[in-house]
């Protein structure tokens, strides 16, 4: 029998081995079989990829294409998939990517050949609201400047309540305003909620019973601004598009708040906040994400007070568990789709039948 061929392009943060294991695992007697190639990137290998029409792709396109040229399906999370390497690959009938954004798909030239793109959305929202959560207390708590009291040896009074150790506010009590409501919004949300904290969302693009109904407030930006104690980003931002908070907005900030980013560094002008630090109208930040990464020696955020601004290496949506949960979404899709059904994430549905058709066409496979 004619397998349908899959190459996996994997590296190392999601080996090409999980995918193959976990679409393995999905796949039944009641859907065609698959035949695998795979092959993992260097981290050497996973150069930048520049291009009008994607984002965030590392990888070599020659390479890509060459590699793809008789594949049937194809599941990547960082190569670039240019229409050149759509044209390069006559028999490509899907594209499963494992991000949470197809971003380094050309996906208009991929819906032009009738390829449906499979991706994995949420399959790191957890660990960020995690992480959010956690970069919430040590900033306000100061826990990093704990943890150098210790060490350094400034601890020297005997006495458990004092404010002589590192210390701040608690997460309990206060309100709490995000900016953008989607799946790592509102599970910061359900998180921030349990220790006790009101919650404020500014989200123009989600219903606003939706919100209510989850225990949260829908307010406009200027009054989640005027009345938040800790303002945390939760939004996408098109390409070009300005700043979310800007010198106004900081101006706007009438409690003094502590601000946290793990969302995109262009929601933020950096510019704008290190003057609304160094004027005390935020009462400290923590950002995980830049807009140069890594960030180059002699950046303006690197010379600040790190106890008042803490940063971090684009981390938040990194966790063990990110490799098998994207692998488990994508094996998912990968499942209803040659089952003839809709994968629960196809950033272009409209190509769906067109691949339905295709696939029906070979002779071995049945629906």
């Amino acid at each position: 029998m004619n397998r349908i061929s899959c190459l996996i392009l994997g590296d190392d943060f999601t080996p090409a081995r999980t995918f193959e294991q976990a679409i393995s695992t999905a796949m039944g007697d009641d859907t065609p079989g698959l035949k695998y190639r795979t092959l993992d990137f260097e981290p050497h290998e996973m150069m930048p990829t520049e291009s009008d029409t994607l984002r965030e792709a590392f990888g070599d396109v020659a390479r890509v294409a060459r590699l793809v040229a008789d594949s049937e399906l194809l599941v990547t999370t960082f190569a670039p998939v240019t229409s050149d390497v759509l044209n390069s690959a006559p028999d490509l009938r899907a594209i499963a990517c494992g991000r949470g954004g197809p971003v380094n798909i050309d996906v208009e030239a991929a819906t032009t050949r009738g390829i449906p793109v499979l991706y994995a959305p949420g399959r790191n929202a957890q660990a960020v609201a995690e992480f959010t959560i956690a970069g919430m207390i040590n900033l306000m708590r100061r826990v990093p400047a704990a943890l150098r009291h210790v060490r350094q040896g400034e601890w020297r009074v005997s006495r458990e309540d004092t404010f002589e150790k590192p210390s701040g506010p608690e997460l309990g009590g206060r309100t709490l305003g995000l900016i953008g409501f989607g799946q790592v919004g509102q599970i910061v949300a359900r998180l921030a909620a349990a220790f006790g904290a009101r919650i404020l969302v500014h989200d123009p693009w989600v219903d606003e019973g939706a919100i209510e109904s989850l225990g949260s407030r829908s307010v406009s930006l200027a009054r989640l601004l005027e009345e938040s104690e800790i303002v945390s980003i939760h939004a996408r931002l098109p390409p070009g598009a300005d700043p979310i908070l800007g010198a106004r907005q900081f101006l706007a900030m009438a409690r003094k708040p502590y601000l946290i980013n793990t969302a995109r560094a262009g929601a933020i002008d950096h510019g704008a906040l290190l003057q609304a630090l160094e004027s005390g109208r935020v009462a400290g930040a923590f950002l995980d994400v830049h807009a140069r990464e890594p960030l180059p020696p002699g950046d303006p955020l690197l010379s600040f007070d790190q106890d008042r601004l803490m940063l971090t290496p684009h981390a938040a949506g990194v966790s063990f568990d990110i490799p098998e949960n994207t692998a488990r979404i994508l094996a998912r899709g990968l499942r209803q789709l040659l089952k003839n059904a809709r994968p629960d994430h196809v950033i272009n549905p409209q190509c769906l039948e067109t691949c339905f058709r295709r696939l029906r066409s070979r002779q071995e496979y049945r629906s």
